[in-house]
């Protein structure tokens, strides 16, 4: 994947050093969850438990972008994303309790393109960088995160300008399951769904040619 991404960055940007194409910009944005997996069981017996998710929480990211080409591009973006899961949990003896866990990652899609007037449609991978978490889930006796330092998915969506503002509009796909860095006791737990997003972005470009 790391290699592809390489090749697809070098290619655009070489045959676009001719052309003379060349935008630089920021970004803002919010994303939400789109999906609401079935609850998972903790354990068993009378120490066990089920384990949800409560609604959707929205995140928020910013960062920047570089865009290589005209009617073709290459579109690689650093973003620093921060996201909040809330967490049903189903005791017997205290009842339902609701905790929350946040977390940071630094977003890196690169997107492939193409320009149809004032609207660009674009795919590609996106890596996932973990930087920290803070989590209630802790509480709960047992309890380990083991976040994977490098994860990966990808996003499809479309980006609708005019001068030097445009909106993106997208979906994120992930190849890891949902919650799979949890542990219980030494046990790995995920729920059976990967995550999936929908992001809204305001991008300014710094450099338009």
């Amino acid at each position: 994947m790391k290699q592809l991404i390489f090749a697809l960055f070098c290619l655009f940007a070489g045959n676009n050093v001719h052309a003379q194409f060349f935008s630089m910009g920021l970004k803002a944005g919010m994303n939400t969850q789109l999906n609401h997996p079935n609850d998972i069981n903790i354990g068993g017996g009378d120490d066990g438990f089920q384990l949800g998710l409560d609604g959707r929480q929205f995140g928020t990211q910013f960062g920047g972008y570089l865009r290589f080409g005209k009617r073709i591009f290459v579109q690689p973006e650093v973003l620093f994303n921060s996201n909040r899961v809330d967490y049903v949990i189903g005791e017997s003896s205290v009842g339902e309790v609701i905790l929350n866990e946040k977390y940071q990652y630094l977003d890196i899609p690169v997107l492939l393109g193409a320009k149809l007037g004032p609207v660009r449609l674009q795919a590609g991978p996106v890596g996932h960088y973990f930087l920290n978490s803070r989590s209630e889930l802790t509480d709960i006796d047992g309890y380990e995160a083991r976040f994977k330092q490098m994860t990966w998915g990808w996003q499809g969506g479309l980006n609708i300008g005019f001068k030097r503002l445009s909106v993106d509009f997208r979906y994120e796909g992930n190849f890891n399951k949902l919650g799979d860095h949890m542990t219980f006791f030494g046990d790995q737990y995920h729920f059976s769904d990967a995550p999936a997003r929908f992001i809204v972005g305001l991008n300014f470009a710094l450099i338009k040619q």
